[in-house]
């Protein structure tokens, strides 16, 4: 028997699963590893399929780093879209809601989106055109809000907006080295709220 009758035959998905697939193994990669760890080769490793394959549906580096990027965000932005919209009239409420979705999630998840946020460890022009789109997505969520609540203008709701999702982001982190409790971390993002809402 020679070795290729005797490796395991991958299962048959169509096109659009067998994306779905790929990138599953790729924000696996990155949430295990980190950004600077995917790319093709490494992909095709960790999905047991061949680097063909995956240039089939991603014909290049970029393109795989854009589409994980946002596979790995669109939970999280789907639930703070959600957190706006369940809280309209009451923005600490939905910072709170918010803050929950992205405390909940698993911590190599929250390493990758932190390092997007950041721009932490990126070292890639690819990776930072990313990370400005995702800013903006965050900024276009949470602006409008800010504004309406706050009456601020635009820039002014665009600094406190950044201002509050980096000061969550470093509890999330405080929180995931152990340096502080989960408890402990939500109420002084609470704190924080309270002083600047």
């Amino acid at each position: 028997m020679t070795s290729s009758q005797t490796q395991e035959k991958r299962p048959y998905l169509g096109k659009n699963d067998r994306k779905k697939a790929l990138l599953h193994s790729a924000a696996e990669l990155v949430e295990d590893a980190g950004w600077g760890v995917l790319n093709m080769s490494a992909l095709a490793d960790r999905a047991g399929v061949s680097r063909q394959l995956v240039y089939q549906h991603f014909p290049n580096l970029e393109s795989l780093l854009g589409a994980t990027a946002w596979a790995v965000f669109t939970d999280t932005m789907q639930g703070t879209a959600q957190a706006i919209a369940n809280h309209p009239n009451d923005l600490k409420q939905a910072i709170r809601a918010a803050e929950l979705v992205s405390l909940d999630m698993p911590f190599g998840k929250g390493d990758a989106l932190w390092q997007l946020i950041a721009g932490s460890g990126l070292n890639s022009p690819e990776l930072e055109t990313i990370r400005l789109g995702i800013r903006d997505v965050i900024l276009k969520l949470w602006v409008p809000a800010i504004r309406k609540s706050k009456g601020l203008d635009e820039a002014a709701a665009t600094s406190l907006v950044w201002m509050v999702i980096l000061s969550f982001w470093g509890i999330r982190q405080l929180i995931r080295d152990k340096l502080v409790t989960r408890e402990q971390g939500i109420a002084q993002f609470d704190l924080l709220l309270d002083h600047l809402m």
